[in-house]
């Protein structure tokens, strides 16, 4: 395949795989459609992903069924099926059939208690006795009580990730039932199968079973006699975490990942996924171990990102890249946009997505596409990026853009020449508990010379010490990893190294390599005091620490590819700017990215090689030659790096003059032009059904009394607790402003309405359903002659209970994660929802907040739309707070245009709103995604009136929240965000954090600014185009 000739429509191969949330029952019409849908919307292929609300029994004929027909449909539109391995997550106990064959199969994590003890526990491994400060073994024909007995607990919904009984019996209980039902036939259409956050803990010692008697094998020595240190310090306690951790990890790592890895690769199919926790070398070390020997088994290694932003520290995507370019593995996926909220638009879409790209990622998991938002599930760690969304239709761009970066990255060779060793070992030995105030000092440092690297445009590679010891060996001076070669070894601040690392190093600077090593050095070897270590050491450049000096020592081996300086010729040196070079072809390739805020006009990009430059148009799959010089062997050409901005530059070395085509002009000079800018009055000419979210009320048991109005989602709670069914009644209550027997459309729109008697203004209401609005379980009520000028009323009854297996489920959700990530309810209440022709009013008016968002206290008026709207306030204020759809806004606008002028559009700032479209005099101009958000438009524009069209698209987020948080607008949001108690997505609150408040905030929707058009002649253009 030449890739050059599929930029325009890259294959399936490298299109987004987003993860498919099969949340509920599973029609097969409709599981068709929503495969048409993501074909339609550039989508290559899927994970087959069970979460909480499936009500199809996992795994179970009917799941079979739907895969088939789905794998079926997939085979003939060209795309790709990928299954998921577990229900819920985190994988590995199979729906808790794996943990259910007993005891031995179970988790099992370590823990302590000084006597008097409580009580027996069978689990006990050791007891101590205290001599002064040192704690002696209790033989076990000693009779003794001890001081002190290290035990392990138990956790019965998950697996023991250190046995490899246990993990065979996962892999024989989904693996092999999968592959029984489907190669095959299918073979061609079903690729592999994701494995989401196996851990041996989280912040915990792991015990096993199998631990003890592997321990001493490996080391010679009794674990029962050392477990003390592992809590506390004692002599050799370096040495006996360095070993507890490396045998762990082993255990881990070959019970796990290997097994699967191999089992996926003998029979054709392609192991992916990532483990949990991977951010920091604390979270590291006490759930996997080492993140980086685990990716060395599977075939398409991956990380996950959460949340709206991204990091100054670009250890997660870098683990996992070099760990496949050193191993040859090619992709590198990543699970993105989980908790980032329903707000996310396309340019922090974008912005994440190419943080982790620049950093070696290079194929795009999305989390998720939901089949259905039903009940909890619109709380399912939203966004859901499917058909919900008002801008479902324009996600093909996103899409084709990434299919796009995805193949010229995965076929493109990265260079790099310096590897950064991973401590991950220093943070094995200085782990004591839960207290990583050790760790963090190496974790800071480590990442700190990532990042200086980075900001001096030093590509290079981590080395796993693991795998630097199955896989490295030194030749004419390189120290080779793999299918990697190094010039430049890098010693981060560390307290040990393997031997087997010592004595490649050794070989590596005796063959005139370079050894750079920063203090503290390492002075163990296996955790213990040895001589090789220090000579070592000595041996090493030891420059001071910082980044010029970094920079200049590894320069002076490293001749630099690149270098990104801003108008006034000042080196950039920002987290968020970064470059990845590849050789393609006869090609190179310079991916520039910027992942922050600010804008860097007219800079300067250096490479340093002679070339004819050309841009690679990601959006377009067009590519576009640009005006370039050469200065003493060196080209650069300049370029402005807006916000999320990136460029794919391509070098060919030829002998050729600077280009002198003029392309797409940029930027302006804004010293000698004519701004104009538009009216802030707009006419409202055509919009989607506006909507009112009623998401509180109040509710009656059996008939009795009424309770105050309150949040449906703790009425929930409430009757959850009661723990029996009982007959409720709901009552919501509306104000219309207006007199609605005009004749105008009037929806009420809720969930499972067959369920549901209805009842509007003392009028029993049909609870048939003339179609669904958003999502498929959001039915429409026809109450157009229900509603009245004034107070109107809504009345819900129905039976509210959950079996006995499911207060059961409820009970076990509240132990461990693998029991409530795949919880399902029986009776949900949701907030209700009016659509149709009407504004909504805040009696209370609105006051702004941090991160665009818009306050108000209610109460909420259904009004007329006066069918004009300012852009001096917020759509939201001018009667759209819940709306979630399209509204199109017109103007006319009068210009003198002549032949000898350009014109362009801009935006003051980017709008307030996910997409806009633009249309003058009825052409189709241009779909704003992301920045710049400017556009040349001389072609489009007349002498003369000029009829202009804005069309503002937004998200499900003000329709669904959350609408209460303390923060407004938070940056992670999952299930609890909707509640009163801070959970995991809140961890920089206190826990007993009340998070909920009565007030709505809303995301501002509109233009944030008053457009301009700029008009210049053609002389003043100064930039090629991107």
């Amino acid at each position: 395949m030449t890739v050059w000739n599929h930029l325009k429509n890259p294959p399936a191969c490298y299109r987004t795989l987003p993860f498919w949330s099969w949340n509920d029952d599973l029609d097969q019409p409709e599981l068709i459609r929503q495969i048409e849908e993501m074909h339609r919307a550039g989508i290559g292929g899927f994970f087959i992903h069970a979460r909480g609300g499936l009500t199809v029994p996992y795994m179970g004929e009917k799941w079979m069924d739907a895969i088939q027909l789905c794998i079926e449909k997939s085979q003939e539109l060209g795309m790709e099926v990928w299954l998921y391995d577990e229900n819920g997550w985190p994988s590995g106990f199979a729906d808790g059939k794996v943990p259910a064959r007993g005891h031995a199969y179970q988790q099992k994590l370590l823990a302590y208690e000084w006597g008097p003890f409580k009580q027996e526990n069978n689990n006990t491994i050791a007891g101590y006795i205290q001599c002064g400060d040192e704690l002696h073994l209790l033989a076990p024909e000693d009779r003794r009580s001890p001081d002190l007995r290290i035990y392990y607990e138990v956790n019965p919904y998950y697996i023991d990730t250190l046995s490899k009984t246990a993990v065979n019996a996962f892999i024989t209980t989904v693996y092999e039932v999968y592959w029984a039902r489907f190669v095959t036939r299918y073979d061609s259409v079903l690729k592999g199968i994701f494995t989401d956050e196996p851990q041996f803990g989280r912040g915990n010692l792991p015990w096993s079973l199998e631990l003890e008697h592997e321990f001493e094998t490996r080391f010679g020595y009794s674990l029962l006699t050392a477990l003390p240190a592992l809590f506390w310090e004692s002599e050799n306690y370096r040495k006996i975490r360095n070993d507890y951790w490396l045998c762990v990890t082993t255990m881990f790592t070959e019970a796990y990942a290997k097994q699967i890895g191999t089992w996926c690769r003998k029979r054709g199919w392609l192991s992916t996924g990532h483990v949990v926790d991977e951010q920091t070398l604390m979270s590291q070390a006490t759930s996997v171990g080492d993140p980086l020997s685990f990716y060395e088994h599977m075939q398409i290694p991956g990380c996950d990102w959460l949340g709206r932003s991204v990091s100054e520290e670009p250890l997660v995507p870098k683990q996992v890249s070099s760990v496949v370019r050193q191993l040859g593995k090619k992709r590198a996926i990543t699970e993105s946009y989980g908790c980032a909220g329903w707000n996310i638009d396309f340019q922090d879409l974008k912005r994440i997505g190419e943080w982790q790209f620049v950093h070696g990622m290079n194929l795009m998991c999305q989390h998720l596409q939901a089949y259905t938002l039903k009940g909890m599930r619109k709380r399912d760690y939203p966004p859901s990026l499917f058909y919900q969304q008002p801008w479902w239709e324009h996600y093909h761009h996103f899409n084709d853009y990434f299919a796009r970066l995805s193949m010229l990255l995965v076929e493109g060779t990265r260079q790099a020449e310096v590897l950064l060793l991973h401590p991950i070992r220093t943070a094995w030995v200085e782990q004591a508990g839960l207290d990583s105030t050790k760790i963090d000092f190496y974790h800071q440092s480590f990442a700190q010379l990532s990042r200086w690297m980075c900001q001096s445009f030093i590509e290079h590679d981590y080395g796993s010490e693991g795998i630097i010891e199955r896989h490295g060996k030194v030749e004419s001076g390189q120290f080779i990893l793999g299918e990697a070669d190094y010039r430049v070894v890098v010693i981060p601040p560390s307290v040990t190294l393997s031997s087997r690392v010592v004595h490649l190093l050794q070989q590596f600077v005796l063959q005139g390599g370079t050894l750079i090593a920063f203090e503290p050095y390492p002075y163990l070897m296996n955790g213990e005091r040895r001589t090789e270590i220090s000579h070592l050491i000595e041996a090493a450049r030891k420059p001071a620490y910082n980044r010029l000096t970094l920079e200049k020592m590894i320069s002076s081996v490293v001749s630099p590819s690149i270098s990104v300086n801003d108008r006034q010729g000042v080196p950039i040196t920002s987290d968020m700017v970064n470059v990845q070079t590849l050789e393609l072809d006869d090609a190179y390739l310079y991916y520039v990215v910027n992942s922050g805020k600010e804008c860097y006009p007219d800079s300067e990009v250096t490479i340093y090689q002679k070339g004819m430059l050309s841009l690679i148009d990601l959006e377009s799959g067009n590519i576009k030659p640009l005006n370039h010089k050469t200065v003493e062997g060196s080209t650069q050409v300049n370029l402005t790096l807006y916000p999320g901005q990136s460029y794919m530059i391509r070098l060919v070395q030829e002998e050729v003059q600077s280009l002198v085509e003029t392309v797409t002009k940029m930027q302006a000079d804004y010293s000698n032009c004519h701004i104009q800018h538009l009216n802030t009055d707009w006419k409202i000419h055509d919009m989607d059904e506006n909507s009112l979210t009623l998401d509180m009320c109040r509710y009656r048991l059996e008939h009795g009394e009424w309770s105050t109005m309150m949040p449906l989602i703790f009425i929930q709670e409430e009757l959850q607790n009661i723990g029996s069914a009982v007959n409720i009644e709901l009552e919501f209550a509306i104000n219309l402003a207006f007199d609605p027997t005009d004749g105008r459309e009037m929806f009420l729109v809720l969930e499972n309405p067959e369920k549901v008697r209805i009842v509007v203004n003392d009028k029993e209401v049909a609870s048939y359903s003339c179609g669904w609005w958003r999502d498929i379980a959001f039915r429409k009520i026809d109450i157009r002659g229900c509603l009245r000028y004034g107070r109107n009323s809504i009345h819900l009854m129905m039976d509210f209970w959950n079996s006995s297996e499911t207060y059961e489920a409820l009970e076990r959700a509240g132990q461990f994660e693998s029991e409530a990530n795949k919880l399902t309810l029986d009776t949900e209440l949701e907030s209700i929802y009016i659509i149709g022709d009407f504004a909504v009013a805040s009696e209370s008016g609105y006051v702004d907040g941090e991160l665009g968002v818009m306050y108000t206290d209610g109460p909420f008026m259904l009004t007329e739309y006066p069918g004009i709207c300012s852009i001096e306030d917020d759509l939201v204020s001018q009667g759209l707070p819940f709306f979630a759809g399209s509204i199109r806004l017109t103007q006319t606008v009068s210009v003198r245009s002549d032949d000898q002028a350009s014109w362009l559009w801009q935006f003051g700032s980017k709008p307030d709103a996910i997409i806009t479209q633009l249309k003058i005099n009825g052409e189709e101009v241009h779909t704003f995604l992301w920045e710049p958000y400017e556009v040349d438009i001389t072609r489009f524009l007349r002498s003369g009136d000029n009829f202009i069209e804005l069309q503002l698209t937004n998200s499900c987020r003000n329709l669904l929240g959350p609408h209460h948080h303390i923060k407004g607008e938070p940056l992670k949001v999952g299930p609890d965000s909707f509640k009163d108690k801070a959970g995991w997505t809140d961890k920089d609150l206190d826990k007993d954090t009340h998070i909920f408040q009565s007030r709505y905030a809303f995301v501002r929707f509109g233009l944030s600014d008053v457009p301009r058009l700029v008009r210049m002649t053609n002389d003043l253009i100064s930039e090629p185009a991107s």
